[in-house]
């Protein structure tokens, strides 16, 4: 009888050290975990997503000129706009705060205004073909508008940038789909019905196992 009862005590707790790891296994192998989190946490994310694609942006436009194309500093053109008479350390630090700042408020712009009316299903490929799309877009305004209007005016850029050469336009584009390449692999959610069907978090579960238990 006593082995009977302690038998009886016991499994439950064995039900519960055992299935935890078979369902949190279970759950991440079906649930994408960071995909939930992040359409359960919009803006979070896509300032995560803003911060990381603007930096690996950034730092792939000081890397051009190893494969021959011109180096984009938009720390310096930005500090030139912002303080036009400060030294160029100054200019640099300026312009950064003000260039990540824009990558972050482009990309939740992007992610709270847009994403959602771009014709691609929210699977993984449709996020990056957004977020490349939205690259693009920003190339063609940075060619046509901020290059030759804000940036550079005193080298008299000529309609979209042509004056400064194919280069240039290339350099620009490039720098642009770096960032929304990174844009659409980092803020990836899920399409809005796949969220219903989503298992809530390894932790959450195992806590509701041993709550009931």
């Amino acid at each position: 009888m006593s082995l009977t009862s302690g038998a009886a005590r016991t499994t439950p707790a064995r039900a519960v050290t055992l299935g935890a790891p078979r369902s949190r296994q279970a759950r991440t192998s079906i649930d994408p975990v960071w995909r939930v989190w992040i359409t359960r946490h919009r803006v979070v994310a896509a300032i995560l997503a803003g911060i990381v694609a603007t930096h690996m942006a950034t730092i792939i436009g000081f890397w051009l000129p190893a494969v021959g194309l011109p180096k984009l500093d938009w720390p310096s053109a930005n500090g030139g706009v912002f303080t036009p008479y400060g030294s160029a350390i100054q200019q640099f630090v300026s312009g950064s705060v003000f260039h990540y700042t824009d990558g972050v408020v482009f990309t939740v712009v992007f992610a709270l205004a847009l994403h959602h009316l771009l014709p691609w299903r929210n699977t993984e490929r449709g996020n990056l073909a957004k977020g490349l799309f939205f690259g693009t877009v920003l190339a063609i305004i940075s060619c046509g508008f901020m290059v030759p209007l804000v940036y550079f005016p005193q080298f008299h850029p000529g309609f979209f940038s042509l004056n400064l050469g194919w280069k240039v336009i290339l350099a620009i584009f490039l720098w642009h789909w770096v960032y929304g390449l990174h844009v659409g692999l980092i803020y990836n959610p899920l399409p809005a019905d796949a969220l219903e069907h989503a298992a809530p978090l390894p932790n959450a579960e195992i806590d509701t196992q041993l709550t009931q238990d």
